[in-house]
């Protein structure tokens, strides 16, 4: 039923048939809904808004020693996300050989974890989906967030993303189960900035990295790869890694 048949029903039933306070009725009620109508649109307008004030990380404004903090941080975020992923296939791997999925939580692993020799940063959670698309391929997708702390860049916690086109795939050599080669897209967001709180860090070309896991020093590292940080209209930057995992600016 449409709303103004609706409210002549109403209308008659409470007062009758006179047609002027029926009129005056319907008058006043449709004042009442397009003035809720004027309200809503208000309320979505805030809240689009409060959106459009998530910006992205504008690079231009940062010195190389703040660029090189960035792409250390970032890519060394990925060297931690990867050595959890690793601790959690193996030890599924021991309970069954033939996993096609797994689901890893970051917080049940932060007192194994190893550490990154050019970048201080502390995980603090999140929830990892593991796919392991053949013998020797996984992607890594997260369920929730990673979120950590990094102060050389933010003071507060940050989120990184990994999910849509953003993921890590990780190749594990068929000679050696310990060479891992692995390519990713992340999205990260800083929650300490209201105008520069996001950006994208990508392998260039899918550039692989390899990550390597020393035992006698207990540093993990992402070494010998390419990568770019992506920020606000499309400004980039990019950056290889040596053979210890250090970052060289380009």
């Amino acid at each position: 039923m449409k709303k103004t048949s609706l409210i002549l029903v109403m209308s008659i039933i409470l007062f009758g048939c006179n047609s002027d306070d029926i009129k005056g009725t319907i008058d006043n009620v449709n004042n009442v809904i397009d003035n809720a109508g004027d309200a809503i649109d208000s309320l979505n307008d805030i809240a689009s808004d409060h959106n459009d004030d998530i910006a992205e990380l504008d690079t231009h404004s940062l010195t190389n020693t703040q660029k090189q903090n960035y792409a250390q941080i970032s890519t060394d975020v990925n060297t931690l996300v990867l050595s959890v992923a690793g601790m959690c296939v193996d030890k599924q791997d021991a309970i069954n050989p033939d996993f096609t999925t797994l689901s890893c939580n970051i917080a049940d692993h932060l007192t194994d974890l190893a550490i990154t020799e050019f970048s201080n940063i502390m995980l603090l959670n999140g929830k990892l989906d593991i796919t392991r698309q053949n013998k020797n391929l996984f992607i890594i997708n997260t369920n929730e967030d990673v979120t950590f702390k990094a102060p050389i860049i933010s003071s507060n916690t940050i989120s990184y993303q990994l999910q849509g086109d953003n993921k890590i795939s990780v190749q594990v050599s068929n000679e050696d189960d310990s060479s891992l080669l692995t390519s990713f897209s992340g999205f990260y967001t800083d929650g300490s900035q209201s105008d520069n709180s996001s950006w994208t860090i990508e392998s260039i070309n899918n550039q692989s990295f390899s990550f390597t896991d020393d035992d006698n020093t207990q540093l993990i590292a992402l070494t010998n790869g390419q990568a770019q940080l992506i920020s606000k209209d499309n400004q980039t930057y990019g950056w290889s890694t040596n053979t210890t995992g250090k970052v060289i600016l380009k």
